[in-house]
C-alpha cells in the first residue's frame, strides 16, 4: 500500500526581524503558525482533480477575466485569490473524497521559542513538522512518499530526519518503513494547493472568527493539534471532539 502525505505552512515561524528585532512587541505580529498535511492513497486521482477544476475556472468566463486568473501561470491559492475564488474552491474541495487533513496551531510565546527552541526559527519550525507527522497513523506495510513546500530553510535532509524522529516516536523500526522524502514548489504540484485552502480556512477561522470556510471543509479535518494549549501541554481535537474557538484559550 502507498500513503502520499503533502506538507504545507500557514504563517511564518520567524520572531525576529532584522538586528534581533523582537516582532511581537510590533502591531500586526500574527501569533500563531499553523501546519497542515493532505493524506491520501490515491494521489492519481486527487491531483487530476484539481488539475480539472483549476481548467475549469481558466475556461469559465465568470471567472477567468479575474485579475489573478487571468495572469500566466496562475494556479490556486487561497490568499492571493479572489475572493469569488476562495468560495468556488471551498464547494470543490467540501465534494472531495479519499483525503484527510490534520494540522498543528503553533502558538507564537516567545518564552517557549528561546526557551525550548533556544531562539531559533528553523528548530521551532521542524519541530511542529514533527508534531504533525506523529499525528498520522504509520503502518508497517506502507510506503509513504512525503512532500514538503518549499520554503527558505527547507531541505530535504532535516525533513527526513524529522519523519525517522516520528518514526521512532511511534515505537517502530525504521527498517520497518519505506518512505522518501522531497522538498517541492506548491506551484508545480497541484496536491498542494489543497493543503493551502484547508490552512487558510484554519488560520481565517483563528485570527478573524470568520468559521464558514472551515466549517465546509471540517469533514475532512481527522487531527487538530493546539501545541502550546493548557499552558504547554497541548490539546488534542479529533472528529468527535472538533476544534472550536470557545474551546480553546484566546489566540489574540
Amino acid at each position: 500500500m502507498k500513503k502520499f502525505i503533502f506538507i504545507d505552512e500557514s504563517g511564518s515561524p520567524q520572531f525576529y526581524g532584522k538586528g534581533k528585532r523582537p516582532l511581537w512587541t510590533e502591531p500586526g505580529f500574527i501569533p500563531i503558525i499553523c501546519l497542515g498535511m493532505i493524506v491520501t492513497d490515491n494521489r492519481e486521482n486527487l491531483r487530476k482533480s484539481v488539475q480539472d477544476f483549476q481548467s475549469h475556472v481558466l475556461n469559465d468566463p465568470l471567472f477567468n477575466s479575474i485579475y489573478s486568473v487571468s495572469k500566466p501561470g496562475w494556479y490556486l491559492h487561497a490568499r492571493a485569490d479572489h475572493s469569488d475564488i476562495n468560495l468556488k474552491t471551498t464547494e470543490f474541495l467540501r465534494q472531495l473524497n479519499g483525503i484527510k487533513f490534520n494540522a498543528v496551531i503553533g502558538r507564537k510565546i516567545p518564552e517557549i521559542f528561546i526557551n525550548k527552541h533556544n531562539g531559533n526559527a528553523v528548530e521551532f519550525y521542524f519541530d511542529l513538522i514533527h508534531k504533525l507527522l506523529e499525528l498520522d497513523h504509520l503502518q508497517a506495510d506502507t510506503q509513504y512518499h512525503l512532500f514538503l513546500s518549499h520554503r527558505q530553510n527547507n531541505t530535504e535532509k532535516r525533513f527526513t530526519e524529522v519523519f525517522k524522529e516520528a518514526v521512532k516516536a511511534k515505537s517502530m523500526k525504521l527498517k520497518e518503513i519505506r518512505f522518501s522524502c522531497s522538498i517541492v514548489q506548491s506551484c508545480d504540484f497541484p496536491e498542494m494547493s489543497v493543503v493551502d485552502y484547508f490552512l487558510w480556512a484554519l488560520q481565517r477561522y483563528i485570527l478573524k472568527g470568520e468559521r464558514r470556510y472551515f466549517a465546509a471543509l471540517e469533514k475532512h479535518c481527522e487531527k487538530i493539534l493546539d501545541v502550546y494549549e493548557n499552558g504547554g501541554v497541548g490539546k488534542l481535537y479529533s472528529a468527535n471532539d472538533s476544534f472550536t474557538l470557545e474551546k480553546a484559550s484566546p489566540f489574540l
